[in-house]
Formats: structure tokens, C-alpha cells, sequence
């Protein structure tokens, strides 16, 4: 449903301190860098990303490296419809059900439109 971009590139691994290793990015001239949006902000200097290493990899070694870009709709969705979704429906539930709650209706919806958030949420975490 929310789709996901491989992003190679390519780097000179610049430090190395026990398993993990900082390694330059080389940033391209292209116009799909552009869309990107890993190297956000970044004009001329060098952007800096620290990855786990392994033990054929030395200090001045170019190195390419394998990102995962992920659609920004899911954030979308997480921070803007779902919650408001969740607190209507939860709040025409909550003026249905009687037995929690009985003195109390704005508790009773406030509740179940938290529940219906938790709910939807804990769905969300498998579309990806």
C-alpha cells in the first residue's frame, strides 16, 4: 500500500570505532538527488552517516550503500486522519454504550476514541 524507493549511494568510509563506521556520502548531480531527501540541507560540504561495518572495510575505502526511502503518506495518515477518524468513531460509540462510565458521557467517548486510536494504530503497523 505505501510503497518504498531503494536508494544507493555511494561513500569514503572516513572513521571506524568498533563495529560501526562513518562514511561520507559523495553527493551526485542529478536531479533525482533532488527528490531524495536524505541529504536534506546539505550544499557543498559532506553529509555524515554512521552505519553498522564489517571487517573487510578500511578508512579511506569507497563504499556503497543501500537506503530505504519510505513513502511520507503513512506519516500522513498516522498524524493527521487517523487520530480524528478514530475520535469521531469512538465518540458515537461512546454515547452508545451505557455501562462504563453511566454519570459521564464525555468520558465515556474521550475512552473509546482512545481505544479505536490504539486499535487502528496497532492495525497500521502491519500495512507496511
Amino acid at each position: 500500500m505505501f510503497s518504498q524507493e531503494q536508494i544507493v549511494e555511494k561513500g569514503i568510509i572516513k572513521y571506524i570505532r568498533g563495529n560501526r563506521a562513518t562514511v561520507e556520502i559523495i553527493k551526485p548531480d542529478s536531479n533525482k538527488c533532488k527528490s531524495c531527501g536524505v541529504c536534506m540541507g546539505i550544499e557543498n560540504t559532506g553529509n555524515l552517516l554512521e552505519v553498522d561495518t564489517i571487517p573487510q572495510v578500511s578508512v579511506g575505502q569507497q563504499v556503497t550503500l543501500q537506503t530505504t526511502g519510505y513513502s511520507p503518506y503513512k506519516s500522513m495518515l498516522l498524524l493527521f486522519i487517523l487520530p480524528i477518524v478514530s475520535l469521531l468513531i469512538g465518540s458515537f460509540v461512546g454515547q452508545k454504550i451505557d455501562f462504563i462510565y453511566p454519570n459521564s458521557q464525555d468520558i465515556r467517548m474521550i475512552g473509546c476514541g482512545f481505544i479505536f486510536f490504539s486499535i487502528l494504530y496497532r492495525i497500521s503497523r502491519y500495512l507496511r
